[in-house]
């Protein structure tokens, strides 16, 4: 009568994993001024917005996501980025007997350490692809919000740009602002 065997084989390790997501795009702002005034104007409106300025240009980052907007040329990037660490373990097993060689022993340990480490590859790709959506989808959820408030500050640039203008050309008779809608109407005497 033989008797059985399990031989048990575990593997694990840690990964540091890393994930990011980036979208560009560029402002659209009217050259009413010159670039540099506009971008002092530019910079007023991001600062107000809780914008700091960096050797990158003005930058906000909140929930993990940054806005970064050069200035000078109006480019605009917005990224999520994220690290984390994550241990995957793995374990396999087979019954031997003991008329079984020793020879197909160790075969039998090498198929199943080959296995298991196969396995921690799958495990650890899961766990890059499920950092890799959390980027994303915290990319795609703040977009929409940064697109709008974008916009406004464009409008509101883009206004005072005009008054400046319209102040240099002459004297201000009349100015109507409407907030909601973006419109400015300013009547000038030249």
């Amino acid at each position: 009568m033989s008797r059985a065997y399990r031989i048990r084989v575990s593997e694990s390790t840690t990964r540091i994993l890393r994930a990011s997501d980036h979208v560009a795009t560029r402002l659209e702002i009217l050259e009413i001024l010159p670039p540099e005034a506009t971008a002092a104007l530019l910079v007023a409106e991001l600062e107000a917005l809780g914008f700091e300025e960096t050797d990158e240009g003005m930058v906000r980052t909140e929930d993990g996501v940054t806005v970064v907007v050069d200035t000078c040329d109006g480019s605009v990037v917005v990224r999520s980025e994220e690290n984390g660490e994550v241990t995957v373990e793995s374990e396999r097993s087979a019954t031997v007997y003991d008329e079984t060689p020793e020879a197909e022993r160790r075969r039998l340990e090498r198929t199943l350490r080959e296995e298991a480490k196969k396995a921690l590859e799958s495990s650890g790709e899961k766990a890059s692809d499920e950092l890799q959506q959390r980027v994303t989808d915290r990319l795609e959820q703040h977009l929409g919000d940064v697109q709008r408030e974008l916009g406004g500050v464009v409008n509101r640039v883009t206004a005072e740009a005009l008054k400046q203008k319209a102040a240099q050309l002459g004297e201000i008779k009349e100015l109507t602002e409407d907030p909601e809608s973006g419109n400015v109407t300013i009547v000038l005497e030249v």
